[in-house]
């Protein structure tokens, strides 16, 4: 699978998400439970996780790659649900979970940890964040769904590099393109983990 380079357009990033999510939710469920597999196998195996104490996890949806695994892995472990902004924000808040009473459905469908009913920690102290995509490309280009949740919540690392977590995006081998311009909003990834592999962005 390949993408523009040159002039990716919004037409043309719209087009990209088109595709890449429809091959996704044409995983049958064996195949989906089979990619989560190995790719929480191969993430228990790394050295980011190892380290870590503290990290934001994701409710997959829309056919997106299930991390959710990893917590029976690391009991030890504190891991968050993301909660989106509430009125007058514009970043996500972070709620320890399970433990947290989850709400049915979010806007888009999705269930999150009702805020103020969990232990809430700030990105900034988060160890390690597993981003959810739709696609990307070997040097660690992400493209999201088009919302902006992601680089508003870690917007800080632009102006502090090298602070809060570590960001590592999560997503089927299929979501890799051959290459993604980088636009300047973009949240850097230290990581893409994959259920094939694992790219070391910088």
């Amino acid at each position: 699978m390949t993408a523009p380079s040159a002039s990716f357009t919004p037409a043309s990033k719209a087009q990209l998400r088109k595709q890449i999510r429809t091959a996704r939710r044409g995983l049958t469920p064996n195949q989906q439970r089979q990619a989560s597999r190995r790719l929480c196998q191969r993430l228990a195996r790394s050295p980011e996780i190892r380290r870590a104490r503290h990290i934001g996890i994701y409710w997959p949806m829309d056919g997106e790659i299930d991390p959710r695994p990893l917590l029976a892995r690391f009991p030890g472990k504190h891991f968050y649900l993301p909660a989106l902004p509430r009125p007058g924000r514009t970043t996500m808040t972070f709620i320890h979970w399970p433990g947290a009473q989850l709400r049915y459905r979010n806007r888009y469908g999705i269930p999150e940890p009702v805020v103020g009913r969990g232990a809430i920690r700030a990105p900034q102290k988060l160890d390690l964040v597993l981003v959810p995509l739709v696609a990307f490309d070997p040097t660690g280009a992400r493209l999201g769904m088009g919302a902006g949740y992601y680089d508003r919540t870690f917007a800080f690392k632009h102006l502090r590099p090298g602070s809060g977590p570590q960001l590592v995006g999560v997503a089927h081998q299929l979501q890799c393109v051959t290459r993604l311009p980088a636009e300047s909003w973009d949240i850097p990834l230290a990581l893409v983990a994959t259920d094939q592999r694992l790219y070391r962005c910088r």
